[in-house]
């Protein structure tokens, strides 16, 4: 098949620029006459301006402001990449440094952003490029803004519909464009064929905004001229006035006006009255709301109505927001992909010709910017996502205004009723107090009169739940460091070893062999199996309560706890080898035992907190052994009805009050809650979730 060489098409009909698009542009592809350009930049000039429409643009705008945007040098010579990205402003991926000085006589990218995203209102954004050879390289020395309202023409080639240039002088020669289109970076927004002038995000919105300026003038008027009242003077019954009187009344009306201290005299014969409007209006602002929410809708922002419409939800809300992302990214893509073809691509062109790779501008995190907080921090360490180095540790204190490290402190005293084994590693004593303070019983809430309780008429219930959890997560911590020193001392002793034969690559085959896991799953089992056992009484004792005598089983929830507390040595157990294998890394060229001390000291340390790697899942394991306790009893004596139970999470999600106290007819239905290790499915601290399903019989 041979190539065709030339091409046969006819002049765009839809084409800008010239008499020929005229009739059928208007017909096909614009049916309103003011929103052709360029007539159309004064109406959506004035559209922005609309305080509805303009939180819609901005909600679009400042969420692509505030994406990453970065240059992508895959596949590209550092030269080129260099030049880009001293030439854009803009940081390459992957790396930390910041751009080069040449940015700073030539292009600030978030200016250019900031330009380039008046085409959401107006349809399209147009620059010229200019170039700086001074030195025998072209550099980029700027994009100059050709405002939408100063160009007056836009050429199009009348075959291929391609931009030829533009023109901003209206009287000038329109056969050659003012500027051509290889020293333009022209963004048209939606375009369809050679309509560069692209499609406004506030098309959709023109007949709502027409039709809600003409209903706000009226009601503006209405309310100017009706909102006090209309005087109007009667002439008494039996009266017959002259034509003098009924002029000298007319005078006295007219004059009237409302203030503090207006007032007023009527002629002999006549009486005052201030008439309002009768019978019903119109819902003139009922209306309008309406227009708005069209508004709205045609731009993806259904979000911003929620607040506003009688219905609506968490749920709907998610799924607009989402809708708005993607047309968020694909308006971003947009972007990127123009600037990569029409700027970054020319300054390779310019230096080394159109054969050269050039480097891709790309865009990442549309709408969302992920703020650090310390539960993002605490989970990215906890999976090894992050390693606990003095830097970051640096940060988070300057950060959150926290004081300097002095070192840990040891509690003065336990908690009363708490047994906590003595144990020979003192460093545990801070974690540990804290644990134990957390586990003292805390004061009953008071209910209101004929209210009914979750716990029965033992209000304590959820205290000792609290009390017994704390309890036991405390003793499994302070063992720790003595449970965990086989599988430490393993790991060490194979970094060590990948260290010593000078192959780094071992390290990523660090793992804590099947018996040593299994050693370690016995007191997990153990801790397990006893606290379901004693949630299981607790039901019992809650039945009591509310005068229902019902037996525990044996072993209640036994074979699921023994499960659960296997995958969790599982997953410490990996942890602990990741956490080696990111320390063996990270300190390869010092000596073998000094690598092996470290990685020592690291895994040690993984064990002395609350929460972390360890914290989290015995407290995970330790939850669904109350659950499953509970569960067991209650499969085997089924209660009337069931209830949800937040109460003893300290710091309650979002979606985790919105469910507490929440009815369920049979056990079933809340198992769809509440199912696995018994904590609330859409909780967002997960693993960590207190809750549970509390009976009513």
């Amino acid at each position: 098949m041979t190539a065709p060489t030339s091409t046969r098409g006819y002049v765009d009909p839809y084409r800008l620029g010239n008499d020929s698009y005229a009739s059928l542009y208007l017909d096909v592809l614009e049916h309103v006459p003011d929103l052709t350009f360029p007539l159309s930049i004064p109406v959506y000039s004035k559209m922005r301006r609309d305080p509805k429409l303009s939180s819609i643009q901005q909600g679009w705008i400042l969420n692509l402001l505030r994406a990453q945007w970065q240059l992508d040098p895959a596949g590209c010579r550092p030269p080129v990449v260099a030049a880009v990205a001293d030439g854009l402003g803009l940081p390459i991926k992957g790396r930390d440094e910041t751009p080069g000085p040449a940015r700073l006589r030539g292009v600030s990218w978030g200016d250019h952003l900031r330009s380039v995203f008046r085409m959401v209102p107006f349809g399209f954004s147009a620059f010229e490029l200019e170039a700086d050879v001074s030195d025998g390289t072209a550099r980029l020395a700027g994009l100059w803004e050709r405002p939408q309202w100063t160009i007056s023409h836009i050429h199009t080639d009348g075959k291929t519909g391609l931009l030829t240039g533009a023109t901003q002088d209206g009287l000038a020669n329109l056969h050659t464009p003012q500027m051509p289109a290889n020293n333009l970076a022209w963004y048209a927004r939606e375009r369809e064929g050679s309509n560069w002038a692209g499609t406004s995000l506030l098309r959709p919105s023109y007949a709502s905004w027409l039709i809600k300026e003409e209903v706000r003038r009226a009601f503006a008027v209405a309310n100017v001229r009706w909102s006090a009242g209309v005087p109007v003077l009667e002439a008494l019954p039996g009266t017959n006035p002259t034509q003098a009187q009924m002029g000298e009344a007319a005078e006295v009306a007219q004059a009237a006006r409302a203030g503090i201290s207006a007032g007023a005299a009527t002629p002999p014969g006549f009486v005052m009255k201030i008439l309002g409007i009768t019978g019903s209006l119109p819902p003139t602002q009922e209306f309008l709301r309406w227009l708005d929410q069209q508004c709205a809708a045609s731009a993806l922002m259904n979000a911003f109505e929620l607040g506003e419409t009688p219905h609506g939800s968490r749920a709907t809300a998610s799924v607009f927001v989402d809708a708005l992302l993607l047309a968020l990214e694909a308006e971003a893509e947009f972007v990127a992909d123009v600037a990569t073809r029409q700027i970054a691509a020319r300054i390779v062109d310019w230096n080394w010709g159109e054969d050269e790779p050039v480097p891709r501008i790309v865009v990442s995190g549309v709408g969302s910017r992920r703020e650090v907080t310390a539960e993002a921090l605490q989970m990215l360490l906890a999976s090894g996502g992050l390693a606990a180095d003095p830097a970051l540790e640096a940060w988070i204190r300057r950060e959150w205004r926290l004081p300097e490290r002095e070192g840990m402190a040891k509690p003065k005293a336990t908690a009363p009723g708490v047994d906590l084994p003595k144990d020979d590693n003192p460093e545990l004593e801070s974690d540990v107090g804290k644990v134990a303070a957390a586990a003292r019983p805390r004061s009953p809430r008071r209910r209101k009169q004929n209210q009914p309780s979750l716990f029965g008429d033992d209000e304590d219930a959820a205290a000792r739940i609290q009390q017994q959890w704390d309890a036991v997560k405390a003793r499994l911590l302070r063992r720790w460091p003595k449970l965990a020193a086989p599988m430490v001392a393993e790991l060490a002793d194979q970094a060590r070893a990948a260290v010593d034969v000078g192959d780094l690559a071992l390290l990523g085959q660090l793992q804590v062999s099947a018996g040593v896991v299994a050693a370690l799953a016995v007191p997990l089992r153990k801790s397990g199996t006893d606290l379901a056992a004693d949630a299981a009484a607790g039901v019992v004792a809650e039945a009591a309560a509310q005068g229902t005598d019902i037996t525990a089983p044996d072993q209640p929830g036994a074979d699921r706890v023994v499960q659960h507390a296997d995958a969790v040595a599982r997953i410490i157990a990996a942890g602990y080898a990741s956490g080696a294998a990111r320390t063996g890394l990270q300190l390869a060229g010092v000596g073998p035992q000094e690598v092996r001390d470290e990685v020592e000291r690291h895994l040690t340390e993984l064990g002395t907190s609350v929460n972390g790697l360890v914290g989290d899942n015995i407290g995970s394991l330790l939850s669904a052994g109350q659950f499953a306790g509970r569960l067991a009893v209650l499969e085997e004596h089924p209660a009337r009805s069931y209830r949800s139970n937040e109460t003893l999470d300290r710091a309650t999600c979002s979606p985790c009050r919105e469910v507490s106290k929440q009815s369920y007819v049979t056990l079933r239905d809340a198992l769809v809650d509440y199912p696995g290790g018994g904590s609330f499915r859409a909780c967002d601290g997960r693993g960590r979730c207190r809750g549970f399903v509390q009976p009513v019989w």
